[in-house]
């Protein structure tokens, strides 16, 4: 799938999501917008139900916000972009949590968040929680979102290494999410795009069952992104697949 958009360079792109092999309910959902050049991935927090509600509620609310602001910035400077990315998602985490304290929702839900957008040349990256978002270039795989938990915290303050990360008590634990009680501050970066690079988007479901060593070999020995998403599902899964696990593979072209 690709698409030609007057704003942004024209991209080629695959998703996957499966519910895992642990759980019995998908609280992943995603959104893909190419005429937007928007590309999202939310995980639900909160029990099944609230859960998905609340994954809903953003893939569903969130682009169409953010699609109207752009149509509305006259300078699509960074900035501007950088300020409309902070202003919508953080309005976002607050319809979620009045959605979890009215009658149709559920105490206590949440989801997480992560996006890319495409402009003019530029890739904007934005989240809330531990869905992540990378950047494979030149067979290098980096990390452009930050992992909004407490682990990733006590490792950015030299409290614990990263291998003990991955068995500490409070790992899973998210400090940041659309939905929390305070004032939602996504994480915002931005970066210029080359030709061939590839951006995935991805909920926790793939970072916990694959190290990230895997996850570049994968992008590396499967050019075609569906394929590619395809396989990181399946490994995922062969791995244990404890969570659900959903993935989102933009090309630039």
């Amino acid at each position: 799938m690709e698409t030609p958009f007057h704003m942004i360079l024209p991209l080629r792109w695959g998703v996957a999501s499966d519910v895992g092999q642990v759980r019995t309910h998908n609280e992943d959902a995603y959104a893909i917008e190419p005429e937007a050049g928007l590309f999202l991935v939310s995980d639900g927090m909160g029990g099944h139900q609230g859960g998905e509600l609340a994954s809903e509620i953003v893939t569903q609310d969130l682009p169409p916000a953010i699609e109207i602001a752009m149509t509305d910035l006259t300078l699509k400077t960074p900035r501007a972009i950088r300020r409309i990315l902070n202003k919508w998602i953080a309005e976002q985490s607050r319809q979620v949590r009045l959605e979890g304290h009215s009658e149709s929702g559920f105490k206590d839900m949440g989801a997480t968040l992560v996006l890319a957008l495409f402009v003019k040349g530029r890739a904007y990256i934005a989240n809330l929680g531990d869905s992540r978002a990378y950047r494979f270039r030149g067979g290098r795989l980096k990390q452009f979102s930050r992992d909004h938990s407490v682990v990733a915290e006590l490792v950015e303050q030299g409290h614990i290494t990263p291998e003990e990360a991955q068995t500490h008590e409070d790992l899973g634990a998210i400090t940041h999410y659309a939905g929390m009680d305070e004032h939602a501050l996504p994480h915002v970066r931005s970066f210029a795009l080359k030709p061939g690079d590839r951006i995935l988007l991805c909920s926790d479901g793939l970072t916990d069952m694959l190290s990230e060593t895997a996850i570049a070999a994968t992008l590396a020995q499967e050019p075609d992104n569906q394929m590619a998403c395809h396989s990181l599902v399946e490994q995922a899964n062969q791995a244990g697949g404890h969570d659900n696990i959903t993935v989102i593979i933009v090309e630039s072209l």
